[in-house]
């Protein structure tokens, strides 16, 4: 029998919320694969309810990156099963006053602080309810000031998997009340050209921008085969629009639709963030060339 039956209720029909658990949580940290720490919470989850299928999205988020944490989940969560809880630890306030939350969305939940890590994604998907994680009965004892990934939110999350109601968690809190996103999305249109962020950079040095690519090439005015002005703070490179940056030869600056969507400039064999010397949060402007 799983743990939380007894917990069952008519909560998820009162409130409006359509969707299941699944039985399935994604990990996301900045632990890393060598230390114990992410081991420790799935033999916590699994000590709670054995039905879990286990997840690893990845535990290479750069320490305290909130905003690599953030963008990571956002890019993905929407390839998982529908009920998929997301436990989301990138959690530098970890013992301070910072909250610990689980939200509800209309296909999916997610547990973790509210440090603006989960709220990207959870606002992507629609925010239908939020918890304050307060009722310690569910949390892990002895609980550690500085490991609530393993006491805390993924007790949490091992619960709502297996089907306990959200309402026996925590107290409601309401979404306006959550740390604001803590990544720049959108544009600015400049005349005949727009202001957009980099809000992600890979391990390619593809430099991934803060809008899609449909948008921006709708206000430009342009399409494939064109080519863009792109200026940075140290220069102002030309780049073609292409489907694709393998269809050009090596060393080409291309902006073209990622496989999330976004906006992004690569360089076929080499590094858009080399070249542009941009990082992430900088500001460029694209114009038609």
């Amino acid at each position: 029998m799983r743990y939380n039956a007894v917990y069952k209720s008519s909560f998820n029909s009162f409130w409006g919320i359509m969707r299941s658990p699944c039985g399935i949580i994604g990990f996301l940290t900045d632990f890393g694969n060598v230390d114990p720490y992410v081991a420790a919470m799935k033999g916590v989850a699994l000590s709670i309810c054995r039905d879990l299928s286990l997840v690893d999205i990845s535990h290479e988020i750069a320490p305290y990156d909130i905003v690599q944490g953030a963008f990571t989940l956002l890019s993905v969560y929407k390839y998982f099963p529908e009920g998929t809880v997301f436990v989301s630890v990138v959690d530098p306030g970890v013992g301070s006053s910072r909250r610990p939350i689980a939200i509800a969305t209309r296909n999916y939940y997610f547990v973790g602080p509210d440090n603006g890590l989960l709220t990207p994604a959870a606002h992507d998907d629609g925010i239908e309810r939020v918890i304050v994680l307060n009722r310690e009965e569910f949390f892990r004892k002895p609980i550690s000031s500085s490991f609530h990934g393993r006491d805390i939110f993924t007790p949490i999350a091992a619960r709502i998997a297996c089907g306990t109601d959200l309402n026996v968690l925590g107290d409601p809190l309401d979404p306006k009340d959550l740390v604001k996103p803590v990544i720049r999305f959108g544009m600015e249109v400049l005349g005949g050209c727009v202001k957009v962020w980099v809000v992600h950079i890979d391990r390619f040095g593809n430099v991934v921008l803060s809008d899609r690519f449909n948008n921006i090439t709708e206000v430009l005015r342009v399409g494939i085969g064109s080519k863009l002005k792109v200026r940075t703070r140290k220069k102002d490179v030309v780049a073609l629009v292409e489907r694709v940056f393998s269809v050009t030869p090596p060393g080409t600056l291309v902006f073209y639709e990622n496989s999330f969507g976004y906006g992004e400039l690569a360089v076929n064999m080499g590094s858009a963030s080399k070249i542009l010397e941009v990082s992430r949060g900088e500001e460029l402007v694209l114009c038609e060339y």
